[in-house]
């Protein structure tokens, strides 16, 4: 694949994730750097049901596109596994990387067989712990970690417990809870603090678990850093807003992706890789009861040696003292190039105060320093941090009271112009958010007003995407089913249905043999920008379980937070031009002649009341029939049957069989609601497991005769369906009188508490 430039493929978890995105700015800015083109697939964890069962049911959708990744595409392919591959085993881990004939580098877990870099968080989380017992003399620590399958998580509590041990402090498995590694850490920290309110110290497996952890300690009346002492992990941004700042461990998380795009350049150049290894290091700051620009030892000693030393001794003393984590990361040279003329304003003035900057020059520089590039990566509050801890340091060393006068005054105008910069800067990214989700919707309402003209509806979304921010951005279509194997790979088709595309503001919309060109083109074709370097990203368009095609843009670390909401905005605007091509095919042939247009207005009709699966009513079938039925003045008086019912074990059956044995089950239930009711009974599958059935009565023991059908159907279907597995359902039966106020959803509810009774004396396993 080799031309003039490597093609370098990165396969990461949630493009919209902190961590993510802190690697992916690394990755691009060595793409850039190093003449590459990067490829980002950004699929979601391997095993994304297990993460969150509720929320990802269609997640394993994204990872459809990790098989576009292949020696046609690409040179070498950098993969984050100790993400996507957070929640499977080491050998899973192999089988899915040998799906791929490209030279792989791992990053952040070592899988054997593979090259790798990561970050060994052992030093840094040791150093976070020994800070506690040693310089704070706490020895009541708990512990918030990750889940116990993250490799990671495992690491980081095997050092707490091994630091603990060898300090002569019992581990106590009460002091230590689990959360998810995200925010919404509440309930696990309020567990640790009900069972010890009297904790010294919180240990916290990574930044963004203190959120929810601060939130607890101060609604608590903590005061964070004096009553209770927080570290975290990580150096995210999340450890810098905080308040007060966290103390945590630098992970490299950047030079971990600058890194790795280097050494798979040398994979591909070479065959091998030179480094495998970054160190993580501990960050003092307030949350851990440190105060580490007004330190007294350090003021004094400094103070003994200011008259000797010159402005920039005095600077290099500061970095070396507030920022040396940053002395080894990619950007140093550029970021010391770009603040120290900037520090150096306040400190000139400390040995000559004619040197003190005006208003205008702070403002000056600040513009330019927002302005750089560097503000990418040494964020908005990187820069506000370190400008308050150079303003503490150098107003607590022993200068002039009328120099340290002029110095507050010029750090108080940096600080209030800062402040207002960052104000307005926030206002702005809002504004454009709004204007970015605005623009994503209305992809989908110009698919409302122009799905009938296929050209100017591809026409128009394609303009909405270049408002988005992507130079360049291409649609492709499938035009037949993808598939996924049980064990969760992918079979991307040979070919794929070229649709749209907008090049640098050039729109081409495709129509016909025309669009079909090989899946291996979809990241290099005459429509992409061959000539230049390029950082593209790939991500499925899909509704539910429905996978239309691909969307395909050039982004940067300005636009990676676009990427979803647009693709979800396609899924949806997909799905109804295909509905409305259903419905345009449909209209077609109604038009014929007028018998054509009934039969198939009952067709609609049909589809409009039944259960797809089960050809019985769906919910909304049966509500409308059984509330008119039974509202019927001729009804009124008689005695009605409610039978609600619902199929035991599902979800086991799903869980162990899949989700075909899961139909087929549901299926026979349909089939024995149907031949234990006569033929005017009204039957219905209101969703999932969910059955229901009306008839009236119209004999004294009709209950028991329903009852018995039901359980010698019931019995009939597991002795002779063949299957594993049982198939049974629980019912609750309750009679009513039929008036014109009834309400069915009333009768309903005491059906589902009968069933319920009923329910308590099943089964448990759904096993033979």
């Amino acid at each position: 694949m080799l031309e003039n430039r490597p093609n370098i493929g990165f396969f990461t978890c949630h493009l919209d994730n902190d961590y993510a995105y802190e690697v992916l700015k690394g990755v691009e800015y060595a793409a850039r750097e190093a003449d590459a083109n990067l490829i980002i697939f950004p699929g979601m964890y391997l095993d994304a049901t297990y993460n969150d069962p509720k929320n990802a049911k269609y997640d394993y959708q994204y990872n459809s596109i990790f098989y576009y990744a292949s020696h046609k595409t690409l040179d070498a392919l950098i993969v984050s596994i100790g993400s996507i591959g957070s929640f499977i085993s080491t050998e899973d881990k192999k089988t899915f990387l040998s799906s791929f004939d490209v030279p792989i580098l791992t990053i952040e877990v070592e899988v054997p067989g593979y090259p790798y870099l990561y970050t060994e968080g052992t030093t840094g989380m040791r150093e976070a712990i020994e800070h506690l017992i040693k310089e704070h003399k706490k020895t009541n620590i708990g512990y918030v970690g990750g889940r116990e399958e993250n490799a990671d998580a495992r690491e980081r509590l095997k050092v707490y417990r091994t630091v603990l041990a060898e300090n002569n402090i019992p581990v106590d498995d009460s002091k230590i809870v689990y959360g998810n590694f995200s925010e919404y850490s509440e309930e696990v920290v309020s567990e640790l603090l009900d069972r010890h309110p009297d904790l010294e110290a919180i240990v916290f497996a990574n930044d963004q678990m203190t959120i929810g952890g601060y939130r607890v300690l101060k609604s608590r009346g903590y005061k964070i850093g004096k009553d209770i002492l927080v570290t975290g992990f990580d150096n995210s941004i999340t450890s810098l807003v905080q308040d007060p700042p966290l103390t945590t461990v630098e992970n490299n998380i950047m030079d971990l992706g600058y890194n790795a795009l280097y050494q798979a350049i040398s994979l591909v150049k070479t065959g091998k890789t030179t480094k495998s290894l970054l160190h993580s290091n501990l960050i003092r700051r307030n949350s851990c009861g440190c105060s580490p620009a007004s330190d007294s030892n350090s003021i004094q000693t400094l103070n003994r040696r200011l008259s000797e030393i010159t402005p920039e001794e005095l600077l290099d003393y500061f970095k070396e003292k507030f920022m040396n984590h940053y002395f080894n990361s990619f950007y140093a040279e550029q970021m010391f190039q770009t603040l120290d003329p900037f520090f150096l304003h306040f400190i000139y003035p400390i040995f000559d105060d004619s040197k003190t900057p005006s208003r205008q020059q702070i403002q000056d520089e600040i513009n330019e320093i927002f302005n750089s590039e560097l503000i990418n990566y040494f964020s908005n509050e990187q820069f506000s941090y370190t400008l308050n801890l150079l303003s503490e340091f150098l107003l607590n060393l022993d200068i002039q009271p009328e120099k340290t006068l002029k110095l507050s005054k010029s750090f108080s105008a940096a600080l209030s112009y800062l402040s207002c910069t960052l104000s307005s800067e926030l206002h702005n990214t809002i504004r454009q958010h709004k204007t970015d989700t605005w623009s994503s919707v209305y992809i989908t309402r110009d698919t409302l007003l122009t799905s009938n003209d296929e050209t100017q509806c591809f026409q128009l979304i394609m303009e909405k995407l270049l408002n988005s921010g992507f130079k360049s951005a291409y649609i492709y279509l499938y035009d037949q089913p993808v598939k996924q194997y049980p064990n969760g790979r992918w079979e991307i088709p040979d070919n794929v249905l070229f649709q749209a595309c907008n090049k640098d503001g050039e729109i081409s919309v495709f129509h016909a043999e025309d669009r079909i060109i090989p899946s291996s083109m979809v990241f290099h074709n005459k429509y992409t920008n061959n000539d230049i370097r390029r950082t593209m990203v790939v991500t499925p368009i899909f509704t539910n379980e429905v996978q239309h095609g691909l969307f395909v843009c050039e982004a940067d670390i300005h636009t990676f937070g676009n990427i979803y909401a647009a693709a979800l905005q396609l899924g949806t605007s997909l799905k109804f031009i295909s509905l409305m091509k259903q419905q345009f095919a449909i209209q077609n042939r109604l038009e014929s002649t007028m018998s054509e247009i009934n039969e198939k207005n009952d067709l609609l009709n049909h589809l409009y009341i039944t259960d797809e699966l089960t050809q019985l009513y769906n919910r909304r079938g049966f509500f409308e029939v059984t509330q008119r039925y039974i509202n019927l003045k001729s009804n009124a008086g008689k005695t009605g049957i409610i039978t609600f019912a619902d199929m035991d074990n599902l979800k086991q059956v799903n869980d162990k069989f899949g989700h075909k044995e899961g139909d087929f089950a549901l299926k026979q239930i349909a089939e024995t609601l149907r031949k234990s009711f006569s033929d005017d009974a009204i039957i219905a599958r209101l969703g999932g497991d969910e059955f229901v059935a009306f008839t009236l009565i119209n004999s004294t023991d009709m209950k028991n005769k329903i009852t018995g059908a039901l359980s010698e159907y019931t019995n009939n279907v597991n002795a002779t369906c063949g299957k594993p597995y049982y198939i049974d359902l629980s019912y609750g039966i309750t009679e009513f009188t039929c008036s014109e106020t009834l309400n069915i959803e009333d009768i309903l509810i005491q059906a589902d508490e009968i069933l319920y009774q009923n329910k308590r004396y099943k089964r448990k396993s759904v096993l033979k």
